[in-house]
Parts: structure tokens; sequence; C-alpha cells
């Protein structure tokens, strides 16, 4: 039997650039709410900040949020698992920013 090459499947990626017009302490402060209330709906953990981004880590996600003066970045990898999920991550990814960012 021939061995074939099997090349993993790249990660589905969300990357969302939201404006805002919070300045950055209050959306640093907004940014802390909406990582509390998505490490409870998608078991995430590990959550620590660096400068202004927040790093996070669950099963089958990684990512991080960065805050600006007038945007937030938010770049999230998902496992195979959660990528056959990501228009619903995807979705509650923005409506939280939308919610707590305006």
């Amino acid at each position: 039997m021939a061995h074939r090459n099997i090349r993993p499947l790249p990660m589905p990626v969300i990357d969302i650039h939201h404006p805002h017009s919070l300045g950055k302490p209050a959306c640093r402060n907004a940014v802390d709410a909406i990582a509390r209330k998505l490490s409870t709906r998608f078991g995430l953990g590990g959550m620590t900040w660096s400068g202004d981004t927040i790093g996070f880590a669950g099963h089958g996600v990684e990512g991080n949020l960065t805050v600006g003066e007038s945007d937030a970045h938010v770049q999230v990898r998902l496992g195979s698992l959660l990528g056959l999920m990501k228009p619903v991550v995807e979705a509650e990814i923005r409506r939280q920013l939308q919610e707590h960012l305006g």
C-alpha cells in the first residue's frame, strides 16, 4: 500500500476589525466584559493581558483581541470541530462587540 502525504487542513480563522469611539481605557473595560461572557459560553481559559492585547485559549480555539484607540481587532483560530461552527462563533463575537463597543 502506498503512503500518501496527508497535510492537515488549515485551522479556520476569524479576523474582525470593529470600530469604536470609546477610547482605549473604556474599550479595554468593555473587552474584559466580552472576554468573561465568551469564556463562559465557549469554555475559554488562560485569558491574560499583555499590553493592549488579551490572549485566550480553550479546547479547539485560540486567539487574541487587541484594543486600539478607535478599533478592536479580534483574531481567532478554530480547531476542526469548532471550525464547523465558525459562522455561529463569528456571529456571537460580532454581537458581543456591537453590544459592548457600539
